[in-house]
C-alpha cells in the first residue's frame, strides 16, 4: 500500500473555502475544522493567492460571487493548479451553471444549502482524486525528463562511441521498462479521469494504488540495470542464484503485458511443469526474456497478434524457455545474422537493432546455455532459449 504524502509526514489535509457569504465559510469551516485545515476566503482574487500560498487538496468555490465570478475564479485556479480537485457551490436557479463549470474543468457540484454528510463525502472523495492526479503529475514529469535525457544520451554518438556497445545496451534495457512505465502511467490516467468524469460514483482507488506500485517497480527495474550491465556478457564476477523458472517467465510476461494491452495483442503464457530451477542470474535473464517478448509483441499484427511464453522440461537435465508469435517470421538475411548488433526489420526510430544481441550475450555467455529463433511452418517466429537445470547438489 502506498502511502499518501499527508500520511507520512502527518500533516492534515487542507480545504480552500471561496465564497462571499460568510454563512457558508463559517459552515465549512465548522464541519470541518477538526479533521482538516480550512482557509476561507470572500472573493476570487484572495483566494487565488491563498491556493499559491497553502496548495488546498480542495477547493469549494461559489459559482455567484460580486466581482469576479466562479468561473473566473475556475478558470484561474486551473492556472495555477491544474490537479487541485474543484468543487462547485451553487444556489437555487444555478445548476446549468454548474454543469458549465465542469466543462471548463471543475469536478463536481453541490448546492446550497448543502446537507453535511454530503458535503463530507464529496470532500474526501476528492481529496483522494487530488491526490491521484498530483502523484500522476509527478510521475509523468518523472518520465519526461528520463527520456529526455536517454535520447540526449542517444543521440551523443561520438560518446557512445567512446563507451562502446555497453552503453548502447544500457540505454535499449532502459527503454523496455519504460515502456512498462508508460502503459502504466496511460491506465492510471484514465482511472483519475474516470473518477473525476463520474464524481457522482467515486474512482476505484485500489487499482489506482496498484498503477502505482507497478510504476514504482519499473522505475527500479531501471536502477537496477544500469547496475547491472557493465557485467553483461561476463562470467567471471557474475553471482548466479537459484530460481524457478516459472517465476521469472511470470514476471518478464507481468511486465509486458501494458504494450500488449495497447497494441491490441493478446499474450498468454503456457504453464510449464513445477521444478524447473536454474542458476542464474536474474536481472539479465529477465531482460532477456523481456526483449524477446516485446520484439515478438511489436511484430504481430495490431489488434488481432497473439505472443505466447511458456517452458518445458527438456529430455536431458535442461529446459527450455520459448516466445511464439503468429506475426510473419524473420526474413532469410535476418535470420543468418541473428544475435549480431545492429540486426533488426525495425525502422531507426522503432529499434536500435541490439536487444537479440544482448539477449545472446546473455544467454550464451553468462549462462553457458543456447539460444536460436526459427520461422515457424505456417506463420510467425519462435525463440528458444536452453538453459542447464540446477542438480541436486545444489
Amino acid at each position: 500500500m502506498i502511502m499518501s504524502a499527508a500520511a507520512a509526514t502527518g500533516t492534515r489535509r487542507k480545504i480552500l473555502m471561496i465564497d462571499d457569504e460568510f454563512g457558508p465559510r463559517e459552515s465549512v469551516r465548522f464541519v470541518f475544522k477538526n479533521e482538516y485545515q480550512v482557509f476561507c476566503e470572500d472573493s476570487v482574487d484572495s483566494g487565488v493567492e491563498r491556493l499559491k500560498k497553502e496548495r488546498p487538496d480542495v477547493v469549494i468555490l461559489d459559482i455567484r460571487m460580486p466581482g469576479k465570478t466562479g468561473i473566473e475564479g475556475l478558470r484561474a485556479i486551473r492556472e495555477v493548479d491544474p490537479d487541485v480537485s474543484i468543487v462547485m457551490l451553487t444556489g437555487f436557479g444555478s445548476i446549468e451553471t454548474a454543469r458549465e463549470a465542469m466543462r471548463f474543468g471543475a469536478n463536481d457540484y453541490i448546492k446550497k444549502p448543502f446537507d453535511t454528510t454530503e458535503m463530507r463525502d464529496v470532500v474526501k472523495r476528492h481529496i483522494e482524486r487530488t491526490e491521484m492526479a498530483r502523484l500522476r503529475s509527478r510521475s509523468m514529469h518523472d518520465l519526461e525528463d528520463l527520456n529526455v535525457r536517454l535520447r540526449n544520451e542517444a543521440r551523443a554518438k561520438e560518446q557512445l562511441a567512446e563507451l562502446g556497445m555497453a552503453s548502447t545496451g544500457l540505454v535499449h534495457d532502459l527503454r523496455s521498462p519504460l515502456t512498462a512505465i508508460y502503459g502504466y502511467v496511460q491506465l492510471l490516467m484514465d482511472d483519475v479521469a474516470k473518477a473525476g468524469a463520474g464524481a457522482q460514483q467515486g474512482g476505484n482507488t485500489g487499482e489506482t494504488i496498484e498503477y502505482l506500485q507497478a510504476i514504482a517497480s519499473s522505475v527500479k527495474r531501471c536502477q537496477e540495470m544500469a547496475d547491472v550491465w557493465r557485467s553483461l556478457g561476463k562470467v567471471e564476477g557474475v553471482d548466479l542464484v537459484l530460481r524457478d523458472i516459472g517465476s521469472l517467465v511470470g514476471d518478464a510476461a507481468e511486465a509486458v503485458q501494458p504494450l500488449a494491452s495497447s497494441a491490441g495483442v493478446k499474450l498468454s503464457v503456457a504453464m510449464g511443469p513445477g521444478g524447473c530451477d536454474v542458476m542464474c542470474e536474474p536481472r539479465q535473464l529477465y531482460r532477456a526474456l523481456q526483449n524477446l517478448l516485446q520484439n515478438a509483441v511489436q511484430a504481430v499484427n495490431r489488434g488481432a497478434g497473439h505472443v505466447e511464453i511458456g517452458w518445458r522440461r527438456m529430455a536431458s537435465d535442461s529446459a527450455e524457455i520459448w516466445v511464439a508469435d503468429d506475426g510473419p517470421g524473420l526474413p532469410a538475411s535476418i535470420l543468418e545474422r541473428i544475435g549480431q548488433p545492429n540486426v533488426t526489420t525495425k525502422s531507426a526510430e522503432e529499434g536500435m537493432g541490439i536487444g537479440l544481441y544482448i539477449t545472446k550475450l546473455v544467454v550464451e555467455r553468462t549462462h553457458s546455455g543456447r539460444f536460436s529463433i526459427v520461422n515457424q511452418p505456417g506463420s510467425g517466429a519462435r525463440a528458444s532459449i536452453e538453459l542447464k537445470l540446477a542438480g541436486d547438489e545444489v
